[in-house]
C-alpha cells in the first residue's frame, strides 16, 4: 500500500476580518490624535502661546454716612480668565465725582456721520477724587518683593475706603486698569504711567506681547 503524503492546508484569509483590523487600528490612531489635541494642545501648547487673560472690575458701595460725610468702599477685583499663571505688572484706579445740571437741556450733535440727540440733565463737572497706581515686581522699577500672582481662574480683591463730603456729588465714576503678564516673567514689563491734566493716570505697556485691561462703573449718590 502506497504511503499517503500529508496534504498541505491552505489558509484562506477572511477579508472582512482584515478590514476590521484596519478599522480598529485607524480608530486607535484617531483616538490618540484626539487625546493629544484635547489634553496636550488645548491645555498646554495653545495656552502657552496666548497672551495673559485678565478680567478686572471695580465696584463702589456706600458703607456709611452722617450729615457731613459719605463713606464709600471702592473694591478692585482681578480674575485670571486664562489657563496659565499670571502676575500683575501694575494696577491702578481713578475715582471721579460727577455733578449734573438741575434742569433738562436739549442738545443735538452731528459730526463726521455721528448723530446724537439729548434731552436730559447734562454733566456739568467731573472732578477727580482719588487716583492710585502701584508698580509690582513684574514691572521695570517695581519693588522686587511685591508680587500679585493669580493661578488659572484665581481671584484677588483689594478694597479701598474713600470719604467724601455728603451731597458734593450726584454720582461716582470709577475706573480700574491693570497690565498682566504670564509667568515666568521675562523680560520685565516696561510700563508707561501717563499723568492726565485732571490728576488721573493712564497705564500703557511698551513691551510687545503685553497689554492693559480696564473697566469702569458708575454709582449714584442721590438719596432714594
Amino acid at each position: 500500500m502506497a504511503e499517503q503524503k500529508p496534504r498541505a492546508i491552505r489558509l484562506v484569509e477572511d477579508p472582512w476580518a482584515t478590514l476590521r483590523h484596519v478599522v480598529e487600528v485607524v480608530a486607535l490612531l484617531a483616538a490618540g490624535v484626539w487625546a493629544f489635541y484635547t489634553f496636550i494642545y488645548q491645555e498646554k501648547i495653545k495656552p502657552a502661546s496666548e497672551p495673559a487673560a485678565l478680567d478686572d472690575t471695580i465696584t463702589v458701595q456706600r458703607v456709611g454716612h452722617d450729615s457731613k460725610r459719605d463713606i464709600l468702599e471702592v473694591a478692585v477685583r482681578f480674575h485670571n480668565a486664562g489657563k496659565t499663571r499670571i502676575e500683575l505688572a501694575v494696577d491702578g484706579f481713578n475715582v471721579w465725582g460727577d455733578r449734573y445740571a438741575t434742569s433738562v437741556t436739549h442738545t443735538t450733535s452731528n459730526v463726521a456721520g455721528e448723530q446724537e440727540v439729548g434731552n436730559d440733565y447734562p454733566l456739568i463737572s467731573h472732578r477727580l477724587i482719588r487716583s492710585f497706581v502701584e508698580l509690582r515686581a513684574a514691572a521695570i522699577g517695581g519693588p522686587p518683593y511685591k508680587h500679585t500672582t493669580l493661578e488659572p481662574d484665581g481671584v484677588v480683591t483689594i478694597p479701598f475706603t474713600i470719604v467724601i463730603p455728603r451731597g458734593a456729588y450726584d454720582a461716582i465714576n470709577a475706573q480700574v486698569t491693570a497690565i498682566p503678564v504670564k509667568t515666568p516673567v521675562h523680560p520685565l514689563v516696561n510700563v508707561q504711567i501717563v499723568h492726565n491734566s485732571d490728576g488721573s493716570v493712564s497705564l500703557r505697556s511698551l513691551t510687545p506681547g503685553t497689554a492693559g485691561d480696564d473697566n469702569s462703573v458708575d454709582f449714584g449718590l442721590l438719596p432714594e
